[in-house]
Parts: C-alpha cells; structure tokens; sequence
C-alpha cells in the first residue's frame, strides 16, 4: 500500500513539474519572440501596439478564454462558445433597440442584464446535459453549437446583420470599447475591454484558488469519481462552470457590439478554436486536473503576438490556421508523451 502510495504521489510531482516546465517554456517563448520582433519592428513593443492595438483587439476573446479554462480545468470541453457570442449579439442589439424609446440608461441597463442571462442560460442547457445526463461534452456542445447558430439565423431573419438603429444610443454604447481610463502619473491609458479583462481575471482567480468551488474543479479535473466518493456534487460544479463560460461569452458579446455597432449570425466563426487554443497553448491538458487563468492569458498574448507578427511581416491570412494548429499539436504531443511516461 505504501509503494502504491508512493508512486501515486511520484507520478503527482511528476505531473506538476511537467506542467511548470510547460509553462516557463511558453512564458520562454513569448518573451523571445517580444525581443526578436523589437529588433525587426521598432513600433513592435510601443504602448500603442502593445496595448492600445494587441491587447484591446484580444481583450473578447481573453474574456471567453478565461471561461473556458473553468471547463478544461473540470475535464470539459466546449465548442459553442462562438455560437453562444452570436446569440448574446444578437439579444443585446436587438433589446437596445426595443428598449431605445425609454432612454440610453435604460436600454443599456436592460440590454446588458438581459445579455448576461442569456449567456448563462446557453451555459447552463451545456453543463445540464453533460453533468445531469451525462453526455459526452464534445458531443453536447458540438450539437448546441449548431443549436445557438440556428437560434440566431432565426433571430435576425435568416441572418440579416443587426445594426444598433438609434444614433445616439450607438455612441453612448460606443464608450465600452473607445473609452480609455489614464493611468495616474504614467502618462498612458488602458481601454475599457482591458479592464473588462482584469476585472474577469481576478474574479476568476479569486474564484478558483481561494474558494471551495475552485477546489472542487481541479479536483473534478483530476478525478471525477473520486471526487463524488468524497461528497461533491460533481454534476451541479460542472453545471456551473459552463454556466461561467456562458457569461464570460455575454461579456465578450458586449464589447464585440460596442466595437462594430452591430451583431451578424454568422460573425465569429471559428472563434471557439482560438479560444480553446489559447487555453491549451497556457498549459491546461485536455483531461483536466491542472492549469490556471494565467497560463491562459500568457497562452492568448503568445498567439496573437505571433498573429500580429505575420500581418507586420506582410504573410498572409491563409498561413495563420496553419500556425496556430501546429503550436496547438506540438503542445497537445508533449502533454501525450508526458502523461505516457508517467503511466510506466
């Protein structure tokens, strides 16, 4: 008993320390590819860039990024995640503009409320039917990913582009994206997305380190029966963390309208990748058990550093796919051959 003990807690380490490893590496990376493209591109490591441009232009996707991680962590998976973008698009400009007669506070107010219901709602028919039923997730979301798109082709009638109608309800709106908070003494300023960004990211952090919640995930993660043996109620925590990820996809709703005043059914396509990509290149294993919201922030920078130095270096768009999914194998091979070395 106590060398099976022992070899569990071996194998533990193991683990942990492969994970670190991973993550420097990736931290590794993107550092080195921040100093390559300095000397290649003078602007490259301006605030303007960086910032202003980089950061701002991926704060959506970080949002739903950090959503997803809660999922992965738990041993889940999901890809409607864009479809469920589509959807709270969708709801929120229509509703701003049903909404608009009463006046801007109220139709933001309500447009907002009534978006982030519908994110959690989307959330929560996922995580129902694969913590309560015990569908497979890439099966569940695969079909409610056709589901939501559907949905929305029916909102827009056939899917017409949505456009914020009332002019002066678009340019209040307008704020939560071109609005820039200065930084005191610094001379700088960060967007709105920016601090939606930080905002999600402690919650999240707070949420999955320091809470009894957080725990449960990481353990769901690493072992699900096990961690119904011990009185968890593993189905109602999985529920939750796609009911997490469905709110992290209204917030991004939000700041996708408020940057092109409009919601279109079939917008974002492919994002789910992106997304899922950004949390697997962070470190997070597909079985779950380990990861965290930093490793997925460092994970989204690298590749949308990399996406930013193709468009500076002129390569075209049809080559990006083909970066992405060899950086996405490269990692998901290493975390194969690891866990193998462990099993022996």
């Amino acid at each position: 008993m106590s060398g099976e003990l022992t070899k569990a807690i071996r194998e533990s380490i193991d683990r942990f320390s492969f994970q670190k490893l991973l993550q420097a590496s990736i931290l590794l990376l993107l550092l080195a590819l921040c100093a390559f493209a300095s000397f290649k591109i003078p602007t490259f490591l301006t605030w303007t860039n960086l910032v202003d441009n980089l950061l701002t232009n991926a704060a959506a996707i970080g949002v739903i990024a950090l959503g997803m991680t809660f999922i992965m962590i738990g041993g889940g998976f999901d890809l409607s995640v864009a479809s469920m973008t589509v959807v709270c698009s969708i709801v929120l400009v229509m509703t701003m503009d049903r909404l608009s007669p009463y006046g801007a506070g109220v139709a933001i107010s309500g447009a907002l409320l009534l978006t982030a219901l519908t994110g959690i709602v989307l959330g929560a028919i996922n995580g129902m039917l694969i913590g309560y039923v015990k569908v497979n997730p890439f099966v569940v979301t695969l079909c409610t990913m056709l589901i939501f798109r559907g949905i929305a082709l029916i909102l827009t009638g056939g899917g017409q582009t949505q456009q914020v109608g009332d002019v002066p309800l678009r340019k209040q709106f307008d704020w939560l994206y071109d609005a820039h908070v200065p930084l005191l003494g610094a001379g700088y300023s960060i967007s709105v997305p920016i601090i939606l960004l930080l905002i999600v990211f402690v919650l999240g952090i707070y949420l999955l380190r320091f809470t009894r919640f957080g725990h449960y995930v990481y353990a769901i993660g690493g072992n699900e029966e096990a961690t119904w043996l011990a009185g968890v109620n593993t189905r109602l925590v999985k529920t939750v963390t796609y009911m997490l990820c469905g709110f992290t996809c209204a917030v991004a709703a939000a700041i996708f309208v408020a940057k092109t005043e409009t919601a279109g059914a079939e917008s974002h396509m492919g994002m789910e990748l992106v997304v899922i990509a950004s949390v697997i290149v962070g470190g997070t294993p597909l079985g779950g058990g380990s990861g965290g919201l930093t490793s997925t922030v460092i994970g989204l920078l690298l590749l949308r550093i990399i996406d930013n130095l193709l468009t500076q270096f002129s390569i075209g768009p049809q080559y990006r796919p083909v970066v992405t999914g060899l950086i996405i194998l490269v990692v998901v091979t290493i975390d194969v051959l690891a866990k193998r070395r462990n099993s022996r």
